[in-house]
């Protein structure tokens, strides 16, 4: 199966589109840059602006046309939070909240794997993603994102320093993504104290990354100047 992939939003949509290649790819399929050469359309989407799902029905509607055996699946955000205009979409096959990569493979029409796919191998971009936490517990008027993603979810140091090492054998430069990284280790579904709710915390992160990984450059994103 050929599949192609297209990622609107922020970079932990294009973290969570390459796990879901991977995905793909384990099971023996093969990535194209052309719609017209897919089987199959993966795009994730993205909910923060009413731009965005605008062009989401573009480019779902040009898939469609341009070829009639082609379906879609969107994932991501705007599709978390679809009532029931996206899977209105001419061809879309399937509309799946996030973007776990075993419901993706099985909206698909594919088996899931016996494993997880694998992280931190080379991507498609010269700096490498590493995304340690998910979802935010701020709630934001303007921002869905939260209803979206969900609270707040920190990835465990030791899984993403493994993750880092087995990206430092492709990139020199590692970017640390998620949607509000400044708040890694502050759970608050999980430990609902206003503070010192002894977990570890961005620095402690950070230092175990540089620890381990000492020539790579890491990059922060998704963080307020207040949380530096």
């Amino acid at each position: 199966m050929n599949v192609y992939f297209h990622t609107f939003g922020c970079r932990a949509n294009q973290y969570d589109t390459d796990l879901v290649r991977r995905a793909f790819a384990d099971l023996g399929a093969v990535a194209v840059d052309d719609p017209a050469a897919a089987d199959l359309a993966v795009v994730n989407s993205c909910t923060v602006t009413h731009e965005s799902e605008a062009k989401l029905g573009r480019l779902v509607r040009r898939l469609a046309r341009q070829s009639r055996q082609l379906e879609t699946v969107v994932i991501g955000c705007a599709a978390a939070l679809d009532d029931g205009r996206i899977a209105a979409l001419p061809r879309v096959r399937a509309v799946v909240g996030g973007a776990e990569p075993a419901q993706v493979l099985k909206a698909a029409g594919m088996s899931s794997p016996l494993s997880a796919p694998r992280r931190g191998g080379q991507g498609v971009r010269a700096r490498g993603l590493l995304k340690i936490q998910n979802g935010c517990d701020e709630h934001c008027t303007f921002c869905a994102t939260t209803i979206a993603r969900g609270p707040n979810q920190s990835r465990a140091i030791p899984e993403l320093v493994e993750e880092a090492t087995a990206l430092a054998a492709h990139h020199a430069e590692i970017a640390l993504t998620g949607i509000h990284i400044g708040t890694y280790g502050q759970d608050r579904a999980a430990d609902p104290g206003p503070s010192a709710r002894g977990q570890p915390r961005l620095g402690a992160l950070l230092e175990a990354l540089i620890s381990a990984v000492p020539a790579v450059r890491f990059r922060l994103s998704s963080i307020e100047a207040t949380e530096v």
